[in-house]
């Protein structure tokens, strides 16, 4: 054994210096053991908010504009935007803002369209710009004079609308007598209009539309046949 073979003083001083070595070593160990930074926190979840999802417009056109609200750094963007809606400079935008759009004259019917901004539906709803604009459907009855092969009465359907060059036109068809949807220039004069349909001869077509312009009545003639026709807004 080590005291039965040291003196002492020899063994007191050898216990000393373990005893120091060891409690170095304890202190080194520690101060170099590495710890771990703290997580960083959760980033926050971007959510997006509309002034409102539903615009009701003029058919003579028109512009308006929604905002959008979310944070600082959350991106959004316009996109799937129906064909009549025109939104300047559409992309993505970061943090909250404003989007503006328009739409032209409603050459037609009651339309509707859509885009999503921020990852919500917008429907944009736009009226006729005149009643007269749109479908519709009605009789032409034969009267005196006309030829014995054209039925006493036929049906029609048709479409006023506008077109691109800004004047006017009926898309009519008439199955009985072999038209299908021909488009026919057509002159709206106040509450007068006024169209040309060839079928066995050429028919000259007058009609006086009503007050709301959602109904017409008028008459018909060509060669030596007349007759009176109908129509109302389908």
């Amino acid at each position: 054994m080590i005291g039965a073979c040291l003196p002492l003083a020899a063994v007191s001083k050898l216990f000393c210096f373990v005893l120091t070595l060891s409690i170095a070593v304890m202190a080194c160990s520690k101060r170099n053991t590495p710890t771990a930074p703290d997580p960083a926190p959760p980033a926050a979840a971007c959510t997006f908010t509309v002034s409102t999802t539903t615009f009701n417009l003029s058919g003579a056109g028109a512009s308006a504009s929604l905002a959008v609200n979310t944070g600082s750094t959350c991106a959004w963007t316009v996109a799937n935007i129906s064909s009549f809606i025109n939104v300047p400079g559409a992309g993505s935008q970061t943090g909250s803002g404003t989007v503006n759009f328009s739409v032209g004259e409603n050459p037609g019917d009651v339309r509707v369209g859509t885009m999503t901004v921020a990852g919500q539906l917008v429907t944009v709803n736009q009226s006729a710009n005149d009643p007269v604009y749109g479908n519709w459907g009605g009789t032409i009855i034969k009267g005196s004079g006309c030829p014995v092969t054209l039925p006493a009465s036929v049906d029609y359907t048709g479409t006023i609308r506008r077109t691109s060059g800004a004047t006017n036109e009926f898309v009519i068809s008439i199955p009985q007598v072999g038209v299908s949807n021909q488009a026919i220039p057509l002159t709206i004069n106040g509450s007068s209009l006024q169209f040309f349909v060839p079928i066995d001869t050429l028919y000259t077509f007058n009609g006086t539309l009503s007050g709301d312009r959602r109904s017409i009545t008028g008459t018909f003639s060509g060669g030596g046949c007349s007759g009176t026709w109908n129509g109302t807004r389908r």
